[in-house]
């Protein structure tokens, strides 16, 4: 463990740590944490527990590397990474990257709103330049205009080499109050995907005899966790690879978060159910101001009812009745999501590189030399198609020409 001071204003000292281990160095921290979690209204993905649970079960042999801002006793701000080898761009570097994957939902730095909340960026960045046995720093998913954008800031103005790249553009839908005050979640949609709702609905029922029924878990039913779990998996997720059952450390890590997130109140587990058979379901987290469903699975035998929007109907009505403003899609810019709401939250990866050739090196390699392969890439793949589309259109206008020669000969023989 190492403690750094820096004087970032005046009237704010903020003091920075710097912890290395294994799993202990999140439980030392963890009732500080998630006080902070509590005065920020941090979203679940950036709780201790949930970070420990990505750790055991997709980084099990990584260090962990804890930066941690203080004001006095006080914790201000939390940057939870691992430290690993990898290769990067074709160069083997040891990386730092914050505790996140695809699972997580969002990464970014955990701060307070108080000055030295504010101050804290300033300090953490302090302290990762002064800290050895790293080359290149990675923040995974995070949002724009956060505390992981001023970071890679910070870095940019002290003359080390960035680099932000945008991984996709997750849609939000955000409810708006009625004239009585009610929030509405369809004022968004278009009339044709309202229509689409109520004929959904009519289709369902009549495909399968029974009108659907709706059943929430606030705790994690074994029972109801791998009837969805198996639903997933029956569709083209477990097709191509993606469904939680798809990888053992995946399914560890939505188990863990089914239970630490029922202890604490933020799991919730939504079936759609016809004739006792589960048609559609929603691994779900939420806090007082969002609702973010993980993940969807629905039945495809059953498609042209349309069980996923069903579902997502009745968890908006949900969330409306609880005063719950927000649902977050997440993910990319699906079809089905965009029927629901146009608006997104951009999500980005930044790095950054420390000092040094071989760092150098991997970000030149990455941001000079891959862009300007991509572009010859393109250059001649357009090249390529053009002239193939040139001598199918020269083998077109030959045999043209060989038709309406064979056809002269014939008729002058005639």
């Amino acid at each position: 463990m190492s403690a750094n001071v820096a004087n970032v204003a005046v009237e704010v000292e903020v003091t920075t740590e710097i912890d290395i281990g294994r799993d202990e160095v999140i439980h030392r921290l963890a009732n500080r944490w998630q006080k902070l979690c509590e005065e920020t209204r941090s979203a679940p993905f950036h709780r201790p527990e949930w970070i420990a649970a990505y750790l055991r079960a997709f980084e099990p042999n990584s260090e962990i590397v804890l930066l941690t801002a203080n004001a006095g006793e006080r914790l201000v701000a939390v940057l939870p990474m691992v430290r690993k080898r990898c290769w990067y761009a074709g160069v083997p570097l040891v990386k730092l990257t914050g505790a996140a994957n695809v699972h997580s939902v969002r990464f970014e730095i955990l701060r307070s709103a108080c000055a030295a909340g504010k101050a804290s960026i300033q300090a953490l960045w302090h302290s990762l330049k002064g800290m050895s046995g790293w080359h290149v720093l990675e923040l995974p998913y995070f949002p724009r205009n956060g505390a992981c954008e001023e970071l890679l800031a910070r870095a940019n103005q002290d003359g080390y080499l960035t680099s932000t790249l945008p991984i996709q553009d997750s849609p939000i839908l955000r409810m708006q109050p009625d004239g009585n005050g009610r929030l509405t979640w369809l004022g968004g949609t278009s009339r044709h995907f309202r229509h689409e709702l109520r004929r959904y609905a009519r289709v369902l029922e009549a495909e399968t005899g029974a009108k659907p029924k709706i059943t929430r878990w606030m705790h994690p039913d074994p029972t109801a966790l791998q009837q969805f779990f198996d639903l997933e998996a029956a569709g083209w997720k477990g097709r191509e690879g993606s469904a939680i059952s798809c990888e053992p450390e995946t399914r560890a890590f939505y188990d863990q978060i089914a239970r630490q997130g029922a202890d604490r109140g933020y799991f919730s587990l939504h079936a759609l159910e016809v004739n006792g058979t589960l048609a559609a379901g929603a691994f779900s987290v939420m806090t007082q101001d969002c609702f973010f469903p993980m993940k969807i699975a629905f039945s495809e035998a059953l498609r042209r009812g349309g069980p996923g929007h069903l579902l997502f109907n009745s968890i908006l009505e949900e969330c409306a009745g609880n005063r719950i403003p927000e649902l977050f899609f997440g993910g990319s810019r699906d079809h089905y999501k965009e029927l629901w709401t146009q608006e997104t939250l951009p999500h980005r990866r930044g790095f950054v590189f420390a000092p040094g050739f071989r760092p150098q090196l991997a970000c030149q390699i990455r941001t000079r030399v891959f862009p300007m392969l991509g572009k010859l890439r393109r250059s001649l793949r357009d090249r390529l198609a053009r002239r193939n589309k040139r001598r199918t259109e020269q083998t077109a206008q030959s045999n043209t020409r060989k038709k309406a020669d064979g056809t002269g000969q014939s008729s002058s023989q005639e």
